[in-house]
């Protein structure tokens, strides 16, 4: 009776993965949908369902782009803190500026800033975010929120 128990056990589990996977997978799609919500509310279900590391890890990166391409922008900086927190080896720099370009090209300028900021607290000679920050400080139109946000930040005065 006892090995019967650790079948179900182990059925269980793999029945929790292909569910996690079936939820990366609507996530996936959602996301090149341009269906932010709808790729948001999948990674959710996916995270929810037990899914393993590797499905796990990709249902927060799909989280983290549907939240900043849909310009959810307190949200994508609670993800994405979330995350490096987490699993700081598995956000590099790169993700950062990615993540910045996801939320300028949803209008969401001034916390693009302050996800390039996160990204140069933990990589602070990192030449693309430094960049980013360069080129953030000579486009910002007089009393915007970026401006402001760059000045909060210290990078303008």
């Amino acid at each position: 009776m006892r090995g019967f128990g650790v079948v179900a056990i182990a059925l269980a589990l793999a029945a929790c993965a292909e569910t996690a996977r079936d939820s990366l997978a609507a996530a996936r799609e959602a996301l090149a949908g341009a269906r932010y919500a709808e790729a948001v509310s999948a990674a959710d279900a996916g995270l929810a369902g037990g899914a393993d590391e590797v499905t796990a890890w990709g249902l927060e990166l799909v989280k983290l782009e549907a939240l900043a391409r849909n310009g959810r922008g307190d949200e994508t900086v609670a993800q994405l803190a979330r995350i490096a927190e987490q699993r700081p080896q598995n956000v590099p720099a790169d993700q950062y500026a990615a993540t910045a370009d996801q939320l300028r090209g949803a209008d969401q300028r001034a916390v693009a800033i302050q996800v390039l900021d996160l990204g140069l607290k933990r990589f602070p000679e990192d030449t693309a975010l430094l960049a980013q920050i360069e080129a953030a400080k000579e486009a910002p139109a007089p009393g915007s929120d970026e401006l402001k946000m760059l000045e909060s930040l210290g990078y303008v005065e």
